[in-house]
């Protein structure tokens, strides 16, 4: 492993030098491991949201931060369902989380690189930690739960960020960005284009509008009168539950031919396997999507579905971090 940033031995004596170094490498050690432990609890707070959701679960426990004035409340399945979300926000993530915010500003190297993103991820997340309370007390109002949705996307995205410029620091001795390219700007759409389309789908789902289309690639059909025949609507009247649908699949098509465009744009480098990869999750979830529409939204594909979104989300930002800082091109084969 590289030598981190931030430490000169010309300015202090050989053998003190060598204890700082070990002290950073250690703290950036654990940091890394910590940040990784960080974000994938948040990931699976995430996915089980969609499960709750799914189950017709949020609405279990009608109090907060509580659950039926309990703090275990009785065994019920779809009450167990959202207490377990709860418990992983809360008792597992919400520890862990302070351990990382104070660790990043406990050391000098780690607050200077990290301390401003998890100072913002503790932000985002008094602001999470709120709307989730307010999706109970509301009764579920979709306003709430799509911004519930988006701020824990943001909020896994700093965490992601973090994580990952940790490794990179870890890995090769320094952190530096690259001067901002095409390729970085383009990577970027990417990740605020999946952003849009996973807040569209949560719109779809908040406003229960995820059958407002019974087939697919149709939106429906209608069959004439005389001849008998059945004929697809592609593009219904934009009213209502249908078109929210409908933008949601618009948006899937329009996210599809975007990343082919990028994966052919970088075909020379690392990303055009990793936006290839991307791509065939994202054909994934097209089909995923249209079996949730022909099977009547069946909790398993439901929460697939909105899993692989969460992995798409995580590749974007991912790859978009390594074009930033080089670091796809540092792990290329020579």
């Amino acid at each position: 492993m590289g030598r981190p940033e931030g430490m000169n031995r010309r300015q202090i004596g050989p053998r003190e030098a060598d204890g700082s170094m070990e002290r950073i490498q250690r703290n950036l050690r654990w940091f890394h491991h910590i940040s990784l432990g960080v974000w994938i609890l948040a990931l699976i707070t995430m996915i089980l949201g969609p499960y709750v959701r799914a189950e017709n679960a949020g609405l279990s426990c009608p109090d907060w931060p509580l659950c039926f004035g309990h703090v275990v409340p009785p065994y019920e399945y779809r009450v167990y369902l959202e207490f377990i979300h709860r418990v992983f926000a809360g008792v597992l993530l919400g520890p862990l989380f302070i351990v990382w915010l104070v660790l990043s500003w406990l050391d000098r190297s780690l607050r200077k690189k990290f301390g401003l993103w998890t100072l913002l991820a503790a932000l985002v997340l008094a602001v999470q930690i709120f709307l989730g309370r307010q999706t109970v007390t509301m009764l579920l109002n979709p306003y709430i739960v799509k911004s519930h949705l988006l701020n824990a996307l943001i909020l896994l995205g700093i965490m992601l960020l973090v994580w990952r410029r940790a490794r990179i620091w870890m890995k090769t001795g320094s952190l530096e960005d690259k001067p901002v390219t095409g390729a970085v700007l383009l990577q970027r759409i990417l990740v605020v284009a999946l952003l849009v389309q996973i807040y569209l789908g949560g719109r779809v789902s908040a406003n229960e509008a995820g059958l407002a289309c019974t087939t697919f690639p149709a939106c429906y059909t209608v069959q004439d009168p005389e001849t008998g025949e059945k004929e697809g609507i592609y593009f219904p009247p934009m009213i209502g539950h249908t078109e929210m649908h409908i933008t949601h699949r618009l948006g899937g098509y329009a996210l599809f031919l975007y990343v082919i465009v990028l994966a052919l744009v970088g075909r020379s480098t690392f990303r055009f396997r990793r936006n290839a990869i991307f791509l065939g999750l994202l054909t994934l979830q097209i089909l995923l999507g249209a079996l949730n529409v022909l099977y009547s939204l069946p909790v398993p594909v439901t929460v697939l579905h909105s899993a692989m979104a969460m992995a798409l989300f995580i590749l974007a930002v991912i790859t978009t971090i390594d074009t930033r800082t080089g670091y796809g091109d540092y792990r290329k084969p020579a």
